[in-house]
């Protein structure tokens, strides 16, 4: 039996605690300062031993900024290129890629950090790992890659590095760097480059392209996840931040102002060239890594970031595999607690292992060496079941109606189900160790019209009487509404499109979730693909891109649209304590659906 929305959330926010906690004190690794001399980038190559020190500058406005450089075996002294990688949130920099204790492996236990070691001690780049803006032993507080401050920050570890490193490669007066680094580790890359144009080839794995659709899609605060954002953040975030917060889990909105602020730290206000300070989207070459099941950063954010880096001219590239930002309670965990990326990516017949595929990338874009062609896009699935690859995003594709259906708002939705669907006898049952009027009312309630809307005056009742074994049923439960039966295997790879009528309910104070879902033709229930949601609010007609889903379907598999009263993802108390008057919705749905992998 699922867990309640209360121990969901109390069990993600433990697993969270459980990250920080190992991240609070980074071990010590070799300490040795930096460089004293200043060669500049005019000098000589010099010869260079492999070693790794630890470092400090102080920032612009005071603050520490700490980063571990990483400077490779070079006995002939030759010209390489820098590699910057920095930490997902919550976490600290990689200080000892030669022989980590099991802190430090678990710290940098994913692709990125994979792909920056070897880029160090296979290929012979420099690389320096840097802890961000209040994480590890760079100070300050917390602003979530305000382009003005953490981009700053990371500009002057560029000078630095121009400044220090002996034998860093130019084109021009132009330092070659590349950047790899996952969640926020990989938000640096896309805004940092839109703001210092000395990056020439990114790899920004499991992020985001707009920060009010990452948190707060159509008004809707995704509270589960604001709220480890504020363990892990251990009290450093700006007050502002806070503030922002507190108001999602309370009135379930956040302040306008802090909406606009949050799209600043966007890549995709670069993107649509509108900023106020005139800065504009990144000149760097992109490899994009994103999680189907990713349920922070999801399908749709990655490709916002592809569209916009080929829109711009640069190159880009875009592979879709499972894992990313994993809920501990509601998924399956993927490589490390709360996000990781596959290792192994399958494409139309192609098999990439994933750090080979990013450090061959930075490879060929900052040495101009041959690398393995690559797809534009590619949906990875399963080595049985490859996958699929385009030079562009599906959007629809197999058009399908569907007539009124009622659906019912709120966190209580699910207990008006079980009440009018479970037979009497086994409530009695259950609740016979509980007082007489714990029975008197729940049979007054079984007894009584099956209206929904006449239970509203139970519903306290409801609510405080009934056992922890029944309230478990407020975990989502969606209603599954039929789309069409697959009639040739294949593959939905790219974002489905909706096209919904809803009327009653609480009129404009409506708050649905939508999703996709499949029943297999071998039989069971309904499940929801991709672990997606996304909230819709309001009355009359909607039109909406869903989030994106990447999924094997086989002959006799019938694909429908989810539809919830409540989920998980946002439980902030007004998504919880809509009345439940039912609504109706009906309308279309456009399934970017491929027959046998083709286009």
């Amino acid at each position: 039996m699922l867990p309640s929305a209360r121990l969901i959330t109390q069990l993600t926010l433990i697993s969270a605690i459980t990250v920080l906690t190992a991240c609070g004190g980074s071990s010590s690794s070799s300490s040795r300062g930096g460089p004293t001399d200043n060669p500049g980038s005019g000098n000589n190559g010099q010869p260079e031993s492999q070693n790794h020190f630890d470092q400090t500058l102080t920032g612009f406005d005071g603050e520490t900024v700490a980063f571990t450089v990483y400077a490779p075996e070079n006995p002939q002294g030759k010209r390489v290129p820098l590699i910057l990688h920095s930490h997902g949130f919550g976490l600290s920099r990689a200080k000892n890629f030669e022989s980590p204790d099991p802190l430090e492996s678990f710290l940098t236990n994913d692709i990125s950090g994979d792909v920056a070691r070897r880029a160090w001690l296979e290929k012979g780049f420099y690389v320096i790992s840097f802890d961000q803006r209040g994480f590890g032993e760079t100070t300050g507080n917390i602003t979530v890659m305000d382009p003005d401050i953490d981009c700053r920050n990371v500009s002057q570890i560029i000078d630095w590095a121009e400044e220090n490193l002996v034998n860093l490669s130019f084109e021009g007066d132009d330092p070659l760097i590349g950047a790899v680094g996952l969640s926020y580790g990989g938000g640096f890359q896309t805004v940092c480059s839109s703001v210092d144009k000395r990056f020439d080839a990114i790899v920004p794995l499991a992020t985001w392209s707009n920060l009010p659709y990452s948190l707060y899609a159509n008004n809707t605060p995704k509270n589960i996840w604001l709220d480890i954002l504020s363990v892990a953040s251990m009290g450093k975030l700006e007050p502002y931040l806070f503030e922002a917060i507190i108001g999602a889990s309370t009135t379930g909105e956040i302040a306008a102002e802090t909406v606009t602020r949050l799209a600043g730290h966007s890549p995709l206000s670069f993107c649509e060239g509108e900023r106020e300070d005139g800065r504009t989207l990144s000149t760097a070459d992109a490899l994009f890594i994103q999680g189907s099941n990713d349920v922070l950063f999801n399908i749709n954010e990655a490709v916002e970031n592809y569209e916009c880096w080929k829109g711009q001219g640069n190159e880009a590239h875009l592979f879709i595999q499972k894992d990313g930002h994993i809920l501990p309670a509601l998924q399956t965990a993927g490589r490390q607690i709360l996000f990781g990326t596959e290792g192994t990516l399958y494409c139309d017949g192609q098999v990439f292992q994933t750090d080979d595929l990013a450090l061959n990338f930075l490879v060929s874009k900052l040495q101009g060496t041959s690398a393995p062609a690559i797809p534009d896009v590619c949906f990875s699935l399963t080595a049985q079941q490859s996958g699929t690859s385009s030079s562009e995003v599906k959007r629809g594709g197999s058009l399908t109606s569907f007539d009124e259906t009622q659906i019912i708002p709120g966190g209580l939705s699910n207990v008006v189900d079980l009440l009018t669907a479970l037979p009497l006898q086994t409530v009695l049952a259950t609740l016979s160790s509980l007082p007489v009027e714990a029975s008197s009312t729940l049979i007054a309630v079984l007894t009584a019209s099956t209206d929904p809307t006449s239970l509203v005056d139970y519903l306290d009742d409801i609510v405080n009487l009934l056992p922890s074994e029944l309230l478990s049923q407020l975990v989502a439960k969606g209603k599954f509404i039929p789309l069409q039966i697959v009639t040739n295997d294949g593959v939905l790879a790219g974002i489905p499109l909706a096209m919904l009528n809803v009327s009653g309910g609480n009129g404009d104070g409506n708050l649905l979730y939508i999703g996709l879902g499949k029943i297999p033709a071998d039989g069971g229930d309904a499940f929801l693909i991709n672990d997606q949601v996304l909230p819709i609010r309001g009355s009359g007609l909607i039109a909406q891109e869903m989030i994106g889903a990447s999924e094997p379907v086989t002959t006799g598999d019938t694909l429908g649209l989810m539809v919830y009263g409540f989920h998980p993802y946002f439980t902030h108390i007004s998504s919880i304590t809509q009345a439940p008057i039912p609504a109706a919705m009906s309308g279309t749905v456009d399934l970017p659906l491929l027959v046998n992998n083709s286009q």
